[in-house]
């Protein structure tokens, strides 16, 4: 790795000099790139917080990922379902179900 990367179809005169790994962690981070292009096209912004929002429902480590402000958000994308009003009372309900579920989750 430490030796220098030699391109085998360019002219070696106009490369510049680097070394194995340092040509490695390029191709590494190029393709990196490329995925992760492929997946913003893939999943555009709203499914990408869509998504956030319904990872905080997670009961995981006595539910460590809940967010009730995205869950509020989450309620948001479903006007059909709930109704401004009705996005008013979840804070404190939210931060009730939390908690017993933290609770039961012990006991079990």
């Amino acid at each position: 790795m430490d030796d220098m990367f030699i391109p085998q179809c360019r002219s070696r005169r106009k490369t510049q000099e680097i070394k194995n790994m340092h040509h490695r962690v390029d191709l590494f981070c190029a393709k990196i790139d490329m995925q992760l292009q492929e997946l913003n096209n893939h999943f555009p912004e709203v499914n990408t917080e869509l998504l956030l929002c319904v990872a905080c429902l997670s009961p995981t480590d006595q539910f460590y990922a809940f967010n009730k402000h995205k869950l509020i958000r989450l309620a948001q994308f479903y006007p059909r379902d709930y109704s401004p009003i009705n996005l008013l009372a979840p804070e404190d309900q939210l931060e009730n179900y939390i908690a017993d579920m933290c609770s039961s989750v012990e006991f079990s």
